[in-house]
C-alpha cells in the first residue's frame, strides 16, 4: 500500500482507523479556523473570541460565531482535540468503535455553540474519577465519559454567574439574567461546585444511560439523551427550583452566515472520506448497498459492512445531511450560521452505529411536511398565532431534527410512513422538553426523540408488528 493512504490503512483494527478519522476532522476544523481568519478576520481575532468563548455563558442556543467565526472552529478544534486525547490517556485507541465515532461528533457539533474544552472537562474527569474508584473498565467509560458533556451549560452557568445574575455591561450593572452578555469572569466557589456536579455526574449518569436503552427497547440510537435529561431536571431543580433562584434567559444570539465557506469545507471532507473508503477496500461499494438495506437496530456498520462501508457511509450521509440543511436555507430562509454549522455534525452522531440516507430520509420528509403545515397551511385556516411560527427556519427545529435522527431504526423496522408520523411528532414535542431543564441539557432532541419511541413503538408493536 502506498503511503499516500497510509493513514488509513486496510490492514489496521478498525478502532485505529476510526481513530485516525477523528484526528483528521480535528485537523480539518484548525484548518478552517485558520482558513477564514485569513479570509476574514485575522490571528488576533481567534484567541481573543477564543477567549471570549470561554467566559461567555453557553445556555442554548448560543451562536459562537457571534463572538467570531475563526475562534468559533478554533475552538471546535480544542474540544476535538481534548477529545482524542481523553481517548489514548484513560482508554486505549485500538478499542474505538462506532459508539465512540458517535460520542466525537455529537460533542465537537456544540463547539460552535456552547461547548468549550473548560466545561468539557468536569464531567469528562468525573466519569473517569468514579470509574477508577470503582474499579470500573477505563476503556469502557471513556464513551460515557465524552456523552457527559451534554450538561456543559449547566457547568459554565454555575462557574461564571450563579447564584448571581449581575455584572458589568459596557461599564454599566445588567441583569444577566435576561441580557446576552459574553466574557465574564471566573467564580472560584463556581469552579468548585462545577468539579462536584462532575463528580455527581460520574456516579449518576453512567448508571442512568445503562438503562435508557430499555426505555425505548434500541429504536432511539441516543441513550445519552433521556440519561443526560432526566439528570439535568434533577440538577437544575436543586439549583435554581429549591432555592427560588430564577433561571437566566440569555440569549439566543445569531451569528454571521458563513454557508459558501462551511459548504464547500464540509463537502470537501466528505468527499475525502468517500475517496479513502474506496481505496481502502475494494468491496466497499458492494457493502455500502448491502449497508443501505440495514434497519439500524442494535446495528454496527463497522463490524458487519466493514471500514471502508462506514466511510463511505460518513460521506454519502454527511451530503445527503449537509444538503437537506442547505435545502432549508434555500427554500425556507434559515441562516447557515455557528448553529447550523454545528448542528451537521450532531446528526452525523450515528453514521457508524444505525444512520444512513435511506433511513433518516423518512423522518426529513416528516418535518418538512409539518413545517409546511405549520408555516403554511394554519394561517389560511387562520388557526394560532403568525408571530414566531415555527418551521424549518427556526433554531429550534432545525437542531431538533439534527436528533430525531437518532430514531433511524424505527423507520427502518418499520418503513417509511412511521419514520414521516414519528418525524411529525419529534417536531411537536422538540420545543417543549427545554423547559424542563432552562435550556442547560445539549442533548433535548434526545429526549424528546426518546419519548416519542416510548409513546409510539408500543402502538405499532401492538397494531401493526412486524416479525
Amino acid at each position: 500500500m502506498s503511503n499516500s493512504i497510509h493513514i488509513l490503512s486496510k490492514d489496521e483494527n478498525n478502532g485505529v482507523i476510526l481513530y485516525r478519522v477523528m484526528v483528521m476532522f480535528t485537523c480539518m476544523f484548525f484548518i478552517m479556523a485558520f482558513a477564514y481568519a485569513i479570509m476574514y478576520e485575522s490571528f488576533d481575532t481567534i484567541v481573543e473570541g477564543f477567549i471570549t468563548i470561554l467566559k461567555t455563558p453557553a445556555q442554548c442556543t448560543h451562536d459562537a460565531f457571534s463572538i467570531s467565526v475563526s475562534s468559533a472552529l478554533f475552538n471546535t478544534g480544542f474540544c476535538a482535540l481534548l477529545i482524542i486525547s481523553y481517548i489514548p490517556l484513560f482508554g486505549k485507541v485500538r478499542q474505538v468503535n462506532a459508539s465512540t465515532l458517535a460520542a466525537f461528533f455529537l460533542s465537537v457539533g456544540y463547539g460552535t455553540w456552547g461547548m468549550d474544552i473548560i466545561n468539557m472537562l468536569p464531567p469528562m474527569l468525573g466519569i473517569m474519577l468514579v470509574a477508577k474508584l470503582r474499579k470500573k473498565d477505563m476503556t469502557k467509560m471513556v464513551n460515557l465519559g465524552i456523552f457527559s458533556t451534554a450538561l456543559s451549560p449547566l457547568l459554565t452557568e454555575v462557574m461564571l454567574r450563579w447564584p448571581y445574575y449581575t455584572a458589568l455591561v459596557d461599564g454599566e450593572v445588567v441583569n444577566t439574567g435576561t441580557t446576552y452578555v459574553t466574557s465574564l469572569p471566573f467564580q472560584p466557589f463556581g469552579v468548585v461546585l462545577a468539579i462536584i456536579i462532575g463528580i455527581i455526574i460520574g456516579i449518576v449518569y453512567p448508571a442512568v444511560n445503562e438503562h435508557a436503552s430499555k426505555m425505548h427497547l434500541g429504536y432511539s440510537l441516543f441513550n445519552a439523551g433521556p440519561a443526560a435529561g432526566f439528570l439535568c431536571c434533577i440538577l437544575v431543580g436543586l439549583l435554581f427550583r429549591t432555592t427560588n433562584i430564577d433561571i437566566p434567559t440569555n440569549g439566543p444570539s445569531s451569528g454571521p452566515e458563513a454557508f459558501s465557506f462551511i459548504f464547500i469545507s464540509y463537502l470537501t471532507a466528505f468527499i475525502v472520506c468517500f475517496i479513502i473508503g474506496v481505496v481502502i477496500d475494494k468491496n466497499s461499494l458492494k457493502n455500502y448497498i448491502k449497508l443501505l438495506k440495514d434497519s439500524g437496530h442494535g446495528s454496527n456498520f463497522v463490524d458487519t459492512y466493514g471500514i471502508g462501508a462506514t466511510l463511505i457511509n460518513i460521506a454519502v450521509y454527511g451530503i445527503f445531511i449537509l444538503l437537506f440543511y442547505t435545502s432549508a436555507k434555500i427554500f425556507f430562509g434559515a441562516s447557515f450560521n455557528g448553529i447550523m454549522a454545528g448542528i451537521i455534525w450532531g446528526a452525523m452522531t450515528w453514521v457508524a452505529a444505525g444512520a444512513h440516507p435511506l433511513n433518516v430520509l423518512p423522518i426529513g420528509v416528516g418535518y418538512m411536511l409539518i413545517a409546511y403545515v405549520s408555516t403554511h397551511i394554519m394561517p389560511i385556516l387562520g388557526i394560532g398565532n403568525d408571530i414566531g411560527r415555527l418551521g424549518m427556519h427556526s433554531v429550534p427545529i432545525l437542531i431538533g431534527f439534527a436528533y430525531a435522527t437518532g430514531m433511524a431504526p424505527l423507520t427502518g423496522h418499520y418503513g417509511f410512513i412511521a419514520g414521516i408520523v414519528a418525524g411529525i411528532i419529534h417536531f411537536s414535542i422538540v420545543t417543549l422538553t427545554p423547559n424542563l431543564y432552562g435550556g442547560f441539557n445539549y442533548y433535548n432532541g434526545g429526549l424528546a426523540a426518546a419519548i416519542v419511541v416510548f409513546e409510539f413503538v408500543p402502538v405499532l408493536e401492538e397494531h401493526f408488528k412486524k416479525e
